[in-house]
């Protein structure tokens, strides 16, 4: 079994050396090397615009306890640390978020299109061509570091203006693009609470 305090230390060790995060303000605000039911190892960087969190996934591939995968999200800095939802006008709300519908909704993408879409991107798929190309392999935690780095190279910084506290005019105009996808997507009744209601 890996040691959690390992394999932040690792995933920090992979934000620093392919994130820049220097060059957009990121600064480690916590690690968390706490593996239970409701939490999972994860360093925690914030800027003045938002915070990213780069966590633990799974054991890769699963019932294995060496190689393991991992995930990044992004949340205002209104966002705790220590859970995935918070309150917004008093109802409970999804506070750290994939970056898919986010350039999306950068990309002017109508809400339809969004909808058939919401788990890919033309751009994640340019990266993964790319590195098919080198031939290179990279683990899960790199690739998905490598990936994200490849999506700041073209995003930052609008994809971290999304979050910024100061723009809430912004923020209401990502939430109703959301809304407008899941009208059209449809809301499961088993994820509680929806997926567009967010903070």
């Amino acid at each position: 079994m890996r040691d959690t305090a390992e394999i932040c230390t690792e995933i920090a060790y992979l934000a620093h050396t392919y994130l820049d995060l220097e060059r957009w303000g990121f600064q480690e605000k916590e690690r968390s090397s706490e593996l239970s039911g409701s939490r999972t190892p994860a360093v925690i960087y914030d800027s003045d615009l938002c915070k990213v969190r780069v966590s633990f996934s799974e054991w890769h591939p699963p019932h294995q306890s060496k190689e393991y995968a991992i995930d990044v999200y992004y949340g205002r800095l209104s966002a705790p640390n220590d859970k995935n939802t918070g309150l917004y006008n008093n109802e409970e709300c999804h506070c750290w978020h994939g970056f898919v519908k986010v350039l999306h909704f950068i990309d002017n993408s109508s809400p339809s299109f969004t909808a058939k879409n919401l788990f890919s991107h033309d751009q994640i798929k340019q990266f993964g061509a790319l590195v098919s190309s080198k031939s290179l392999t990279y683990g899960p935690p790199e690739w998905e570091i490598r990936k994200h780095s490849y999506i700041w190279d073209r995003y930052a910084p609008r994809l971290f203006e999304v979050f910024d506290l100061r723009h809430p005019e912004l923020w209401e105009q990502y939430r109703q693009f959301l809304k407008e996808v899941y009208d059209i997507k449809g809301r499961s009744p088993l994820i509680n609470p929806p997926m567009d209601k967010v903070c």
